[in-house]
């Protein structure tokens, strides 16, 4: 890492910014605002155009799951298309979070694996409203199709955390390898907290009622909260990471 020297005479690590293009900033901090913009378009998109909060219980037979997309059906369908728009952006702030992070440490592994990771868990993160964007196509359609649909595109959208909780872990064993200036150890601390929160909903499929269900305590409830605060804790990090000013910082 670049160091300089400090006024009594010791050496000390540069900004980890210094020497960047004002525009290479002004893009990290586009990047970084993806991220509340991501969660806001999924968050407004399932739970108020589609309503789905909480979703509907997995113990709805086909018939009931059928009525349930007959209920202001393109509307739905509407929210399922801003939640794939917004979940996309999922993989530009993990982008962001990547190369930030990779300037505050001198070993590339974890930066790279986490920003691998993020892209691959963006994945679970946009195509499944798509799936049931199709479940609300043709609700008048076969009953046990809509169901399917529906089914597959609930577990999808809460079930897959494991490479939010691989990716998240990885952002722990950054923070915790650099020097402690840079960003706060209990970053890294809650950042495995939120790993944590995100595994019971891996076991989704296996229950239909009770907390582990998609609308259960912890299946949905916990997750909600722990990824929202997530956004919450890491958006104003980033943000203040970056220089004031667009302006390049001189290298040393």
């Amino acid at each position: 890492m670049v160091l300089e020297q400090s006024a009594a005479g010791t050496a000390a690590p540069a900004h980890p910014f210094a020497g960047l293009p004002r525009a290479t900033i002004t893009n990290l901090r586009i990047l970084v605002w993806t991220g509340p913009i991501c969660v806001l378009m999924v968050f407004f998109g399932l739970f108020v155009m589609a309503g789905f909060f909480p979703p509907p219980s997995p113990e709805l037979t086909g018939a009931e799951v059928a009525e349930v997309w007959n209920d202001h059906q393109r509307l739905k369908q509407a929210g399922m298309i801003v939640c794939f728009m917004g979940g996309t952006l999922y993989a530009t702030f993990t982008l962001a979070i990547g190369v930030m992070l990779r300037k505050c440490t001198p070993d590339a592994v974890m930066p790279i694996t986490q920003t691998v990771i993020g892209v691959f868990g963006t994945v679970y993160f946009s195509f499944n409203f798509l799936i049931l964007a199709v479940a609300g196509f043709r609700p008048d359609g076969p009953n046990e199709t809509t169901q399917t649909l529906h089914d597959l595109g609930f577990i999808l959208t809460f079930s897959p955390a494991a490479p939010f909780f691989l990716q998240y872990a990885a952002i722990a064993m950054i923070i915790l390898q650099m020097p402690k200036p840079l960003v706060p150890r209990w970053v890294a601390y809650f950042n495995l907290w939120v790993a944590i929160g995100l595994v019971p909903p891996s076991f989704i499929p296996l229950f239909e009622s009770g907390p582990l269900a998609w609308n259960g305590l912890l299946g949905f409830y916990i997750p909600v909260v722990v990824f929202g605060a997530w956004f919450l804790v890491m958006v104003p990090l980033l943000l203040r990471m970056l220089p004031k000013s667009e302006q390049p910082l001189p290298a040393t």
